[in-house]
């Protein structure tokens, strides 16, 4: 939502200021310039990137669009999980989550926690961590190395997305200027014609460096800054899921391990400890 109010507003912005002194607003119409500027931009990305790349940076862009959906009602989700899940297995070892491993989609335990549980790719390292709880096969410092990797593996391959935006926001400065001079030399055919004539050409080919400048630091390079900020909501969260999981497999009682995970959020999103307190005693009703 921020996205489009965003654009909006610098879209308002610029158009008041243009038009308010008198600016003719026909003048900024320059499909040309345009296909120059945005046409060049996306095709430089096309023949800088790899295919599973160029499909990615839609979804990429949406998910900037909407957000990343993690807010404080996520993390307060994921500690529910978390703890109703290290109950179980300080009662019952770990069998007794097996069966939610198996089908966490149709788990009623995994089903009362929503926010955090329909977020796919944290549900995946979530489960797949626990699963080697299952299959005996983890310690604390296994695990931490290998939440490790995967978190850096995702967190780099997410990032890549936000760099091809910026790069193309970096672009579209220079082809505005490409855009100019080509409207400049159009100008001079038209050298032998009316002030008028060659006033407009002029101004035609202004309008190209201005819409390079517009779109890069007013459109496009804000919305690469908002992919990363998504990008770096989504690593934070995989943190405290390894964060609460590594304590708990380290021996830590449950409370503990979720200490360790409340103290990784963010601070604008992070319960307090009273609160973590009833989070742990709603769980314990699972």
């Amino acid at each position: 939502m921020g996205v489009i109010v965003g654009i909006i507003g610098v879209t308002a912005c610029v158009l008041i200021g243009f038009i308010g002194p008198g600016g003719p607003l026909g003048v900024l119409v320059q499909p040309f310039e345009l296909l120059v500027i945005g046409g060049s931009g996306v095709f430089t990305v096309i023949t800088g990137n790899p295919g599973n790349v160029l499909k990615a940076i839609p979804k990429a862009i949406i998910g900037a669009i909407k957000g990343s959906g993690i807010d404080a009602g996520t993390y307060r989700d994921l500690l529910g999980l978390m703890a109703s899940i290290f109950d179980t297995m300080r009662k019952e070892g770990v069998l007794g989550i097996e069966g939610d491993l198996n089908d966490p989609h149709n788990s009623p335990r995994f089903q009362k926690y929503p926010r955090a549980s329909h977020d796919h790719h944290l549900m995946e390292t979530f489960t797949g961590a626990l699963r080697l709880f299952v299959d005996g096969v983890v310690n604390a410092f296994d695990l931490e190395r290998l939440l490790d990797t995967e978190i850096e593996t995702h967190h780099e391959e997410a990032l890549i997305m936000p760099t091809q935006i910026t790069r193309l926001a970096d672009s579209f400065p220079a082809l505005g200027i490409v855009a100019a001079v080509l409207g400049i030399i159009i100008t001079m055919q038209h050298l032998d014609g009316p002030p008028t004539e060659i006033g407009h050409h002029v101004a035609a080919a202004l309008v190209g460096t201005m819409l390079g400048i517009l779109l890069s630091y007013g459109y496009v390079a804000p919305l690469a800054n908002k992919m990363d900020h998504i990008v770096r909501e989504q690593t934070a969260i995989l943190k405290t899921v390894q964060a609460g999981l590594v304590s708990f497999a380290g021996g830590a009682p449950p409370q503990v391990a979720l200490e360790f995970a409340r103290k990784t959020i963010p601070s604008d999103m992070r319960p307090t400890a009273e609160e973590l307190e009833e989070i742990i005693k709603e769980a314990k009703k699972t």
